[in-house]
């Protein structure tokens, strides 16, 4: 079959004209409709009629994704998040319904119906045996329970994580929780969880959404939303959607994450908790969580409904960390390395959430709603450095003698203090009838990051003695702590006295990235029988207008006349009162870390006294890359069939994407000051040496259309098994900040390096295939093996040239043509700049099982069991400078999770056991055979000038619960247990890049569910 091309297009009327044709042309396909309030017309057609109900458990509440199935009519619905289900247009006679729901005793029920007949009917689910019991009175296996069946019924290969299986480990945040579950891994910052990286592909291939609104990122730089910004106690359900239905934003490639909201239900919602943590580090830290939800429907006929919820975490974390700078000469035997950053991060995380939802039924088959969501993450830190600094290998191959005076050490320190936010309000309305119906939706959706760019931070210089801080290879013993004399080993090292170091210089940052997503989207579906075969067809529409504008500053202030003289201050005069007694268990500087620098003080000291020693050539630079704004509008429209032949549920669909962006930026030159060039410039830099720059406003303004088709099969095997088969298109715009016209040139540079936005950046486009046979297990659990290949055209990756290459030195049409002109307007130079490359695959095998293993005798009745596995592999061609074809970034060959769980109606156990393999971080290796002296050890990929890899991350989690009075439950944890190292390594895992320390985190507090007996 021949796919359908990109198309750019200018003429927006093309638009309209485009999506109504695809629409007319699948008029014969069909969409499901799911998840609204069925109602049942008043007339049917004479020889029919029409079944409709509800489906409740044991204990009132209602069953969404409980199956319900007409024999011998072989007619099939999903009950909706109501609970409610309809039979439309169905011949009079005598049926069997029967309803299954894993996790329950199937239901059969005998019907006899007659024509022009609307039956009504309650039916209540029961557990099949008492020790089955647990699924209702037990908070996690009821949700367990709903989340199972909801991947059961769904037409998409969907993986649902609902809340009470969240809160049933110390997930600190949705991403930690999302990292659960099979072929997903982390991105982490501080410990904690940020992005997800689904099925082995990069975090910005994954989209994320809030009830179906798309979210926009508070960081200025990319599009994946920051995912430790969100508390877990949060959402109700989080739902990881592995394929693309037309329905569906097509930019999930990886896959696509929806945070549904809490929503009042039919019994009333009273659930809160409050716990408190401590971590062995940094002579202690604290933590401290509290939130809770409420909700209830009013009025005789609970047409009103209103629910609100909020959480809030305080996380004193820290962190021991070392980060040392390979020399690219080491060997495999012998990692050498230049220098070290002994580093030590002491943060204070403040995270908060609200949430809230109201809806009105204005009929039986009519409703209108509001949700609104927010949450603010204050990732605040302060950051010390002490760089020991060594003698390098020489030309011969010689090390330094560590008995010779070394380079003068440096130290740094920083202070931080960003906030992160996103929110959105949605408004919204559906109207269900037996045969149709139609929803619609606005949204506002914000998000912003306060101090979004910059580095702020003070450098200070060695004024002390001769320091010998030569690195001396160890062998074996210290791989992975490398040493560098007694500079670091003792707590008498004359790098931790702080009348050695005297003040050099400060960058303050400040500034705000926003972004304003407005967004309104409607959708029609109309059931149909054909020839006996129930189906459904579904359009729909959306637009989305993105708003991003970012207005960021840093000032440098540096050159006053004397660093050694009295008017500069030593660091013993802007000294704080941190001190670490335990620093990387007493592996460096004997366990103490102190003292250091205050970074408030040394800001206030600058501007009191330095404020006129502004370095504008720093500062410029600094400035202008962050000033930027973008505004980029998606229109969609999509149709969609869904028909049931048999034991076969197929679904096919088509969707239109158009994209238009706009964006504006800046290009910055500067020029030194014997430059031949320098007369054009208009603005002189007063400092010492006299330059100057040139800066212009570049605007940017693609636009293209993307035809995106799908089809999705499930063949039922049996009643509890199936097979599904799935083909979908995604595509990956590219982030908005790399198709801003930018250009940062630094010509007193050498060589000169040059920073530049991309503005034929293409989209990133996939074709992805699935296989997946699934089986669910009675009384509640499910088997899984699956199979997934994604074929990727123009891929985005992050280039870096270095300076001295000659387009005369490769054959024509070796670069991207992006690169190919900015390395003719900017020949020698060194370049950064994303480009398109040719094209990547990727596959993978996924295996997961899940089962409670009530069948065991006796106390072992309430042992089960969550596992999953998954294994993928991938390549990239095109990627600029290099002969070999490397793995994506982001892709973990081994992922695999194992939690192991025991429940009582009382009692409630939970361990996790996560495992990522490592994976490609940043491409950084360069053939020798194509940049002469590129790799000058010569160990090739695996040598010290090889990528940068993340470290395989293996994690032990836990947490107990136990009910000691009616809805009270007591609960403990522990987080981190085995205190696992996080960092990089570069080639090898002997070449050592950053190791980084947490140590557990113990937590105990109370938890209340309010449940309808009490």
């Amino acid at each position: 079959m021949r796919l359908p091309k990109v198309i750019d297009i200018r003429n927006w009327k093309s638009v309209g004209v485009v999506c109504l044709l695809g629409l007319t042309f699948f008029s014969s396909t069909s969409f499901a409709a799911r998840g609204t309030d069925p109602a049942v017309e008043s007339s049917v057609q004479p020889g029919k009629g029409a079944i409709s109900g509800t489906v409740t458990d044991s204990s009132g509440g209602v069953v969404p994704g409980a199956q319900v199935k007409l024999a011998p009519l072989n007619l099939t619905v999903v009950t909706n998040e109501q609970g409610a289900f309809i039979l439309p247009e169905v011949p009079s006679g005598k049926y069997v319904l029967r309803v299954s729901y894993i996790g329950f005793k199937q239901q059969d029920t005998d019907v006899d119906l007659a024509s022009g007949q609307v039956l009504s009917l309650n039916l209540k689910l029961a557990v099949a045996s008492n020790s089955e019991e647990i699924l209702v009175t037990a908070p996690r296996p009821h949700g367990e329970a709903e989340a199972i069946n909801e991947t059961r019924t769904a037409d998409n290969i969907l993986q649902v994580l609902p809340a009470e299986v969240i809160t049933s480990l110390p997930n600190a945040n949705v991403a930690d929780a999302i990292g659960r579950l099979p072929s997903v891994s982390l991105y982490r910052i501080e410990g904690e969880g940020v992005y997800i990286q689904v099925r082995g592909t990069e975090p910005r291939l994954t989209n994320v959404t809030v009830d179906g609104i798309t979210i926009p990122a508070p960081e200025p730089t990319v599009r994946q939303v920051r995912l430790d910004v969100i508390p877990s106690d949060m959402v109700e359900a989080v739902e990881l959607n592995k394929t693309l239905s037309a329905n569906q934003d097509a930019d999930g490639i990886g896959g696509s994450v929806n945070l549904r909201t809490k929503e009042a239900t039919e019994q009333p919602t009273i659930n809160f908790y409050g716990n408190g943590g401590y971590t062995n580090i940094l002579n202690g830290r604290s933590s401290a969580a509290t939130g809770g939800t409420i909700g209830k429907r009013f009025g005789t006929t609970k047409r009103f409904g209103l629910l609100g919820n909020a959480a809030y975490d305080y996380n004193g974390r820290g962190i021991d960390n070392i980060q040392p700078a390979l020399d690219p000469l080491s060997t495999f035997a012998e990692p050498f390395y230049d220098n070290n950053t002994i580093r030590e991060y002491r943060y204070y995380r403040y995270r908060y959430g609200f949430a809230g939802s109201a809806d009105y039924r204005l009929s039986e088959n009519a409703s209108i709603y509001a949700h609104g969501f927010y949450s603010d993450l204050k990732d605040w830190g302060d950051k010390w450095y002490y760089e020991p600094v060594s003698t390098a290998i020489s030309s011969s191959g010689a090390l330094p003698s560590p008995t010779a005076a070394s380079p003068s050490p440096k130290f740094y320190t920083s202070s931080k203090r960003p906030n992160a936010s996103v929110g959105t309000v949605i408004l919204g309305g559906r109207d269900v009838q037996a045969k149709q119906w139609m929803s619609w939706q606005v949204s506002a959706s914000r998000s912003y990051e306060v101090d979004s760019a910059g580095n702020p931070k003070a450098d200070f210089s060695w004024v002390g003695p001769a320091v010998y801080c030569n690195y001396a290879p160890t062998g074996t013993t210290n791989l992975y702590h490398p040493h560098f004399g007694t500079c670091d080993t003792t707590p008498t090292s004359p790098l931790l006295n702080s009348a050695n170091w005297i003040f050099k210089d400060i960058t303050i940052s400040k500034g705000l990235n926003a972004q304003l997503d407005l967004t309104a989207q409607a959708s029609y579906a109309r059931n149909y029988t054909s020839h006996g075969h129930f189906g459904n067809f579904e359009m729909g529409f959306k637009f989305n207008n993105g708003h991003q504008s970012q207005d960021s500053t840093e000032t440098v202030y540096d050159g006053w006349s004397t660093k050694a003289g009295s008017s500069t201050p030593l660091m013993s005069g802007l000294q704080s009162n941190f001190h670490n007694s335990d620093y990387f268990n007493g592996t460096y500087f004997g366990g103490n870390f102190g003292p250091v620098s205050d970074f408030n003080q040394v800001a206030a000291y600058t501007l009191t006294n330095f404020s006129g020693y502004v370095d504008n050539y720093k500062t410029v630079a600094d400035i202008y890359p962050n000033l930027f704004h973008t505004i980029e509008r998606i229109t969609a429209g999509y149709a969609m069939n869904t028909i049931d032949f048999g034991k076969l549920h197929l679904q096919t669909g088509l969707r239109f994407e158009a994209t238009q962006m706009d964006t504006f930026g800046y290009n910055l030159t500067f020029y030194a000051p014997s430059s031949a060039t320098m007369m054009p410039c208009a603005t002189p830099l007063p400092a010492t040496p006299t330059g100057c720059y040139v800066v212009a406003g570049v605007n940017n303004n693609p636009a293209y259309l993307d035809v995106l088709p799908s089809i999705q099969m499930r063949y039922a095997l049996t009643s509890n098994s199936a097979l599904r088969a799935v083909y979908a298109r995604g595509v990956a715009r590219p982030d908005p900040y790399q198709l801003v016209p930018y250009a940062t040139e630094d010509s007193t540079a050498s060589p000169t390096t040059v920073a530049i936005g991309n503005p034929a950046l293409r989209p990133e486009h996939a074709n992805n295939y699935d296989l997946l046979y699934e089986d669910y297990l009675n009384p509640l659990g499910l088997i899984q093996a699956g199979f997934f290949f994604k074929q990727l055209t123009a891929p985005q990756i992050e280039t870096v040239l270095p300076g001295g290459l000659s387009l005369s030195n490769f054959p024509a049409g070796y670069f991207p043509p992006a690169l190919q002109t900015v390395l003719a307007e900017y020949p020698g130079d060194s370049i950064t700049q994303y480009v398109n490359g040719q094209n990547a695959w990727l596959y993978g095998l996924e295996l997961s099982y899940q089962q409670h293993l009530n069948f065991l005798p006796g106390v072992l009745s309430g042992l089960g069991i969550s596992a999953n596995y998954s294994y993928t592999a991938s390549r990239e061609k095109g990627v600029p400078l290099r002969t070999d074809h490397p793995t994506l970034i982001d892709q973990s060959p081994n992922t695999w999770n194992l939690s192991p769980t025991y429940d009582t109606k009382r009692l409630s156990v939970r361990a996790g056991l996560a495992y990522n393999q490592a994976s490609l971080f940043s491409y950084n290796y360069t053939s020798p055979a194509l940049v002469s002296g590129s790799d000058p050890s010569g160990l090739g990929s695996k040598g010290p000038s090889g990528d940068i890899f993340t470290l395989t991350h293996y994690q032990v989690d836990a947490q107990a619960s136990y009910r000691f009075y009616k809805g009270f439950s007591a609960v403990v944890s522990g987080l981190n247990l085995n205190n696992e190292v996080f960092g990089y390594y570069q080639g090898s895992t002997q070449f050592v890049n950053q190791r980084e320390f947490y140590k557990p985190t113990y937590t105990g507090g109370i938890r209340y569910n309010f449940v309808r007996h009490e």
